[in-house]
């Protein structure tokens, strides 16, 4: 989901094109309070879900959002007043979006190998800036978190991770206001396909994933300088090598909050620790990342073997969000799957700690295509010199109940939403919604009702 400029609620709204809305006013109102907070992510949330060839479909929530509950016009109004897109100046494929925190900057990379940085200038995008990001379309785009200055992290299909820092002195639409400050190969000639920041305490991980499985942490040298990265540790997600020819999906993501859920750390989970969901194939790995004592005394973070597996999917997992909400006694995870459904998973570490014989952690009645034997191994360390991947692509039965040290991690799926052709979902910040879109060009919003069912309430998109 860098810092940016003062931002005016009640003026960021985009122009409104071709596009209609479908609403359901039979869903009772959120009993869930929003902030400004969730405001500024429905801007994160469209841009990175819905991208299509000519139009960049963005959605923005204006202060209607904080007043619909007390007026009682709850989210139809809130619905209605909201979406806006404009036109992404690119010819060729928007391959990815991203707002930065406050909504107030977007950066998109496209098929024609370009980075275009757009700037909210009272109720208008502007294009600030745009380069040749990379000699291969971008696959990923990212802004840093929001006090770290203005710092992008970008792969492309050329193996190449590159960071980039703005440098205000350099003239907008001079294609150099953002320089390179550090550029890295993957080591074994496979391209990178998902990649992700992080900043607990005002520190920097950026953590990225290759078309194989092969999954790396990173930090800066320097936690004030970004031109010097160190990989601090990395793992292989998949448990067997992958075939050629074998169509793969590696996206991942952090749990975009300070800490982990209250309940996780009075099971014992350490305060620090960051938490990582990887699609792999047609599983969700999820793993904790722990600081531990090095040589010397140096404190560096290392994956712990994988403390649950989300399965059920009778296809690839194309996508896969984490609520950032840390008040919640459990985490969701949501993901979106190739066989056209989406499922939130909630991830639970009970108090009792003994641990138990894993189960699989798949929705009610869900058969797993290719299901093997008995339960994947609990994870594997990526050797020196890692090959191509995995000559199966369907896994065993995924786990619900897995430890890190004497902290069980329980996870099933508890709830299953058909939507056709998705493949990519995205939590709003501290709130309860959920976004989904696809191969048709609409957005769907979805959220959890007073009888524990999730109910889509609002559709958009174009005609």
């Amino acid at each position: 989901m860098a810092s940016g400029t003062d931002f005016d609620g009640d003026n960021l709204m985009f122009e409104m094109e071709d596009c209609h809305i479908h609403t359901d006013t039979t869903l009772e109102p959120s009993p869930h309070s929003f902030t400004e907070e969730s405001i500024y992510d429905h801007s994160i949330a469209a841009a990175n879900n819905t991208v299509l060839p000519q139009t960049i479909r963005s959605i923005c929530i204006n202060r209607c959002l904080d007043t619909a509950q007390s007026t009682g016009k709850g989210d139809r109004e809130m619905v209605t007043q909201g979406f806006r897109n404009f036109a992404h100046s690119s010819n060729d494929l928007v391959l990815a979006a991203h707002f930065n925190e406050y909504g107030t900057r977007l950066v998109t990379g496209s098929a024609d190998h370009r980075i275009r940085v757009f700037d909210m200038n009272q109720e208008n995008w502007q294009l600030t800036d745009l380069w040749r990001g990379h000699n291969a379309q971008v696959l990923d785009v990212k802004w840093n978190g929001p006090k770290m200055g203005q710092i992008l992290g970008s792969i492309g299909d050329d193996l190449k991770l590159k960071i980039w820092q703005e440098d205000p002195t350099e003239a907008h639409h001079s294609g150099r206001r953002f320089k390179c400050v550090f550029s890295q190969s993957s080591g074994h000639s496979v391209v990178y396909t998902s990649l992700d920041f992080v900043n607990p305490n005002k520190d920097t991980y950026l953590a990225i994933v290759t078309r194989d499985g092969l999954l790396s942490l990173l930090e800066p040298v320097n936690s004030e300088k970004f031109d010097d990265w160190r990989e601090i540790d990395q793992i292989l997600v998949c448990d067997a090598h992958i075939a050629r020819g074998v169509e793969t999906c590696f996206k991942l993501c952090f749990q975009q909050s300070t800490h982990p859920n209250s309940t996780a750390i009075a099971a014992g989970l350490d305060k620090s620790a960051l938490s990582i969901a990887v699609t792999a194939l047609t599983e969700v790995r999820v793993y904790r990342v722990i600081k531990m004592t090095g040589h010397g005394g140096q404190e560096l973070y290392k994956f712990q073997d994988r403390v649950a597996v989300l399965g059920g999917a009778d296809g690839l997992v194309r996508g896969v969000a984490w609520s950032a909400e840390a008040w919640r006694p459990q985490d969701w995870i949501a993901t979106a799957a190739a066989d056209g459904y989406i499922r939130i998973y909630e991830i639970s570490t009970p108090k009792q700690n003994t641990v138990q014989t894993a189960s699989p952690a798949v929705p009610p009645k869900t058969t797993l295509s290719n299901a093997g034997e008995g339960p994947s191994k609990a994870g594997v360390r990526a050797p020196s010199g890692i090959g191509a991947g995995l000559d199966r692509a369907s896994l065993a039965a995924s786990l619900s109940s897995l430890s890190i040290g004497q902290i069980r991690h329980e996870a099933k799926c508890v709830e299953q939403i058909k939507h056709e052709g998705v493949w990519e979902v995205q939590w709003m910040s501290n709130s309860h919604i959920l976004i989904s879109s696809g191969d048709s060009g609409q957005a769907r919003m979805w959220r959890q009702a007073h009888d524990g069912k999730w109910h889509e309430f609002a559709e958009f998109g174009p005609e």
